[in-house]
């Protein structure tokens, strides 16, 4: 018996954002050990323990307890006659809408016979049409609907936190996990479902928890064991809905058992009677029930509204109820609440759930046999004509005389074969006549290809425009002309997935109501557990499905245009590593775990460790509390560096590190900005501390303040402008290193020329006193020559006037001697007083050479 609880009317409290990583909400029991004695004399260990199984709580098993205990015998049976009344009010309200399908299944082509009419041998071909376009829809639906990995995805409701994002993924998990293992009859009647649906248009699901094999449930229900009444719009409004279930005497007495039926004294069961519908489906199928071996109870389970003295319900009045009626004795085996106890509305609760192909006119949807019935009929009618009027014109048939025989048999003549004929004096040609027997009309042939493209155009033209693509042109025009030939199963395929939602929905109510507080359960590689709370509401459930991609083809076209978008984007725009996932499973790539693992999550490392892990592709991050400052001047140091940052082979590296020192820097900002903040914060009254507004004033403080510090020791500056700095910095120091050279140059070339100098100074000393001896020398010879000359003079004088006086004589003896002395203390003045000035010459260019050498 379906029960179940709508976990969006109640949610806990929010909690903070706060990562968890082990969150039970209750502790497992301890495991149990007993020990057995073995035949050999030793001792059994048994370390299993009782497995948890889902099972209602208390209250709520309470609350759906069977009322009839607590009703009057003429009020269950007052009700029974209600509810089989009108179960067969709603019954034969449709039975011709049943007998249509009953002539459409004709068309399905399913069952071999021989054909009589209109003659033996006919041809009893029926042209697939129909058929072919509900089983590609099955394959097309299945597929997009139940993929491998399993058909839920979860979403978060609200604002994501890193709670709820656990909590989709626990949930996605679960769910993938119960209807693929937990739930394996799932794929099977989910499958059988989407074979009805296309051909008649309605298909039901049924899902809620067994109690016998204490697990949710989700079967399919035939059209011919589900009537509503002829008021209904939908499920949701509808004022009744009845399910015909049929159950044979075991499984009869385990509902019994499991407390779904009361134990009462039913009689045996007897033949059931079927439906017209049911009994045309076995007809095709060659099919015929067992009835006198396997007799069938029938059960009428009615979700209804009743007026009932109820302890539970406070309010007068009609509430929902589900009541089941054994069919033959027309005794009440349930009846239970359908609301739920918190529900202040008294809602009904749907188990559910209506799967429509096209909606129709009324309550049951439109299907293929609606659209493609008459289609099929003509198909199948022009291409019998066709087979046999091809028949006949290869094997005709004809008169002949009375008179003629043909020895032997009327068997048709093989190629190559002869017959006697006993027609003594008769022309054959007037004896035997056949009958003007046409090959077959290719007008007719042309009607049955309209026939059958105009059916396969309604029903899926992709195929044609894939198989004509060559002629439609460019590929664009080609995939334009896919996706206008895919709205017709878009939009169903929107059905679908609204439908299949819904029945997620009702799953995960289940789960919420009938899970223990926490439930573990084992997949492939993993051990893993989920939580009651889990299915609180904060999460929704969807199928994986899109609905507004159909195909593969399409995922393909779309993330091939995603992938030159981010070809052509500046990089970090597009997320490669998930698109290139996105494209791999639209290929369906198997092992695309194997083939494109998830990111290692980056760890704190030290600066070098980060620089390793950045050269070998592991992702790097700045977390609090680092050294933001040493990461910064290692790192920026690294890239600085010619032989290794800075080398182009690190190319690839360069723009990681450049990214982790911003973050670095931002982090390092941000601690200096909270730290005072939080001091200063610590100073104020406590009812300010609660302020936004003086906590953003204290904050801009703070970061005026750090602003300030920052300038005053120079490294107020972006993590872009340091490296500026850096790169400035290191350009001065190149420029202070080149003036340091010149200068040593400049200093050298100096020192060189103060040597010339020098040297130059000493060889004009050396030439000035060689011309300063040249010149005495020089002089002294012309003296000497006057000297000589004056001397032959004075002797000529004196021989002249030697006569005159020895007195005169004696005169210009001492004349002359005066004259000598005198010219030679005349010429030795003269030569002192050059040498002087030339030393003096030289000493002051010495001196001058000096103090210029000691300026620069």
């Amino acid at each position: 018996m379906a029960t179940e609880r709508n976990p969006f009317e109640q949610k806990p409290e929010e909690v903070t954002n706060v990562i968890e990583l082990n969150t039970p909400s209750e502790e497992i029991p301890e495991q149990e050990v007993s020990f057995e004695p073995s035949d050999d004399g030793g001792v059994i260990v048994d370390f299993s323990s009782e497995s948890i199984e889902m099972a209602p709580e208390p209250e709520i098993e309470e609350w759906y307890e069977n009322l009839i205990d607590g009703l009057d015998e003429e009020i269950l049976t007052e009700i029974a006659h209600d509810v089989r009344d009108k179960y067969q009010a709603d019954k034969e309200s449709r039975s011709e809408w049943e007998s249509m399908f009953e002539k459409g299944f004709d068309l399905l082509g399913l069952k071999l016979q021989e054909g009589t009419e209109p003659f033996e041998g006919a041809c009893t071909a029926v042209h697939p049409l129909l058929i072919e376009s509900a089983v590609k829809f099955q394959s097309k639906a299945s597929q997009e609907l139940f993929p491998a990995s399993g058909p839920v995805k979860a979403q978060i409701l609200g604002k994501a936190t890193p709670e709820k994002q656990q909590q989709a993924n626990r949930v996605q998990n679960f769910m993938n996990y119960q209807l693929t293992e937990q739930m394996p009859e799932y794929f099977d009647e989910f499958e059988k479902m989407l074979f009805h649906l296309p051909l008649i248009g309605s298909a039901f699901k049924k899902v809620y928890y067994d109690a016998t094999l204490k697990r949710p449930v989700s079967e399919f229900v035939p059209i011919d064991q589900f009537y509503v009444s002829y008021y209904a719009s939908d499920l949701r409004t509808a004022d009744r809905y009845t399910h015909v279930i049929y159950r044979n005497s075991v499984e009869f007495q385990k509902d019994v058992k499991a407390g779904i039926y009361a134990d009462l004294d039913l009689p045996e069961p007897t033949e059931s009677p079927t439906t017209t519908f049911t009994e045309k489906v076995d007809t095709i199928l060659g099919l015929s029930p067992t009835n006198d071996i396997d007799p069938q109870y029938v059960l009428l389970e009615q979700h209804t509204y009743l007026d009932i003295s109820d302890s539970g319900c406070e309010e007068e009045g009609s509430h929902p109820y589900i009541i089941t009626v054994e069919e033959q004795s027309g005794q009440v085996l349930s009846i239970r609440r359908n609301y739920s106890s918190d529900n202040k509305v008294k809602q009904k609760r749907s188990h559910f759930v209506h799967y429509k192909f096209v909606p129709g006119l009324g309550f049951y949807g439109l299907g293929l046999m609606h659209f493609l019935g008459n289609l099929t009929m003509s198909a199948t009618a022009a291409m019998r004509s066709l087979i046999d009027a091809g028949q006949f014109a290869n094997l005709p048939g004809g008169f002949k005389a009375k008179g003629v025989r043909i020895v032997g048999d009327n068997d048709p003549i093989a190629p190559g074969e002869f017959k006697e004929i006993e027609a003594t004096g008769i022309d054959l040609s007037k004896a035997i006549v056949p009958l003007p027997y046409k090959e077959p009309s290719s007008t007719l042939y042309q009607m049955l290809q309209f026939t059958t493209a105009a059916g396969q155009k309604f029903a899926d033209s992709t195929e044609q425009i894939v198989s004509d693509a060559a002629s439609y042109g460019p590929v664009g025009t080609t995939m334009a002309l896919l996706e206008a030939s895919s709205k017709f199963f878009t939009a169903i395929h929107k059905r679908l997935h609204k439908s299949q939602r819904d029945e997620f929905k009702i799953l995960a109510r289940i789960d919420y109501e009938y899970l223990p507080n926490e439930y573990p359960y084992e997949i492939p590689n993993e051990s893993t557990s989920i939580f009651k709370k889990d299915f609180d509401g904060t999460v929704d459930v969807i199928p994986i499905s899109d609905p507004n991609i159909p195909s593969n083809a399409h995922r393909m076209m779309l993330a091939n245009m995603a992938l030159q978008m981010a070809q052509q984007s500046p990089p970090g725009m597009f997320n490669l590593e998930e698109l290139n996932r996105t494209i791999l499973r639209a290929a369906n790539m198997p092992n695309l775990e194997e083939i494109l693992p998830s990111k290692i999550k980056p760890k704190p490392l030290d600066p070098i460790s980060d620089i390793m892990a950045a050269t070998k592709g592991i992702p790097i991050q700045a977390f609090p509390g680092q050294n933001h400052e040493a990461h910064i001047q290692v790192k920026a140091a690294y890239l600085q560096d010619p032989k290794n940052g800075a080398n182009p082979m690190m190319a690839r590296v360069a723009p990681i590190l450049q990214a982790n020192i911003q973050e670095h820097s931002v982090l390092l900002y941000q601690e200096q900005v909270n730290g005072l903040t939080r001091k200063q914060l610590e100073q104020l009254p406590p009812e300010q501390v609660q302020d936004p507004k003086i906590i953003e004033l204290v904050m801009a403080q703070a970061a005026q303040q750090v602003l300030n510090a920052n300038k005053a020791m120079g490294i107020a500056k972006s993590p872009e402008q340091q490296m500026v700095a850096l790169e400035t910095a290191k350009v001065e120091l190149e420029k202070e290193k080149l003036k340091v050279d010149a200068a040593m140059k400049n200093a050298q070339v100096a020192l060189d020329t103060k040597e010339l100098d020098l040297k130059e100074n000493e060889l004009l000393l050396e030439a000035a006193d060689k011309k300063v001896s040249g010149v005495m020398k020089g002089q002294k010879s012309e003296a000497d020559r006057i000297s000589k000359q004056q001397m032959k003079s004075l002797e000529l004088l004196t021989k002249v006037a030697i006569e005159q006086s020895k007195i005169e004589a004696k005169e210009g003896e001492t004349a002359i001697k005066t004259l000598q002395r005198l010219t030679e203390l005349e010429d030795i003045d003269k030569r002192e007083r050059e040498l002087t000035a030339a030393k003096l010459m030289a000493d002051a260019v010495i001196k001058e050479e000096t103090i210029k050498g000691g300026k620069k």
